[in-house]
């Protein structure tokens, strides 16, 4: 193996620093076939106190809104997706994630007793 020896004089070379991206799951096909395609983004990102009535409505009647839903709980969304905001989207999955305990505690104990 060589002698290797530090050269105070030898330039630096310093590397950017990459911080790796929270995963964010695709979109997916749902997605152009939205009824939001083509509106006004701001009416899915309502400002503070506004309670994005239009957006409510319109994601209402939308065929993909359930998974429109379930992208926005997964990659934890700001704004409107599938007619809820993100306080209402992280409220609906803790309810889910209690009720999947729930049922996942009831199943082991049923299996337990048998």
């Amino acid at each position: 193996m060589p002698d290797m020896k530090f050269d105070a004089s030898a330039p630096v070379q310093l590397l950017p620093i990459v911080m790796p991206a929270p995963a964010v799951p695709p979109l997916g096909e749902w997605h152009g076939r939205g009824l939001c395609i083509g509106d006004d983004p701001d009416v899915f990102f309502p400002s503070h106190g506004d309670p994005g009535t239009q957006a409510r409505q319109i994601c209402a009647a939308c065929a993909v809104r359930d998974d429109c839903l379930k992208f926005a709980i997964d990659a934890d969304e700001f704004g409107i997706w599938g007619g809820l905001d993100q306080d209402e989207r992280r409220k609906l999955r803790r309810r889910q994630r209690r009720k999947e305990a729930t049922v996942y505690g009831k199943t082991r104990q049923s299996e337990g007793a048998a």
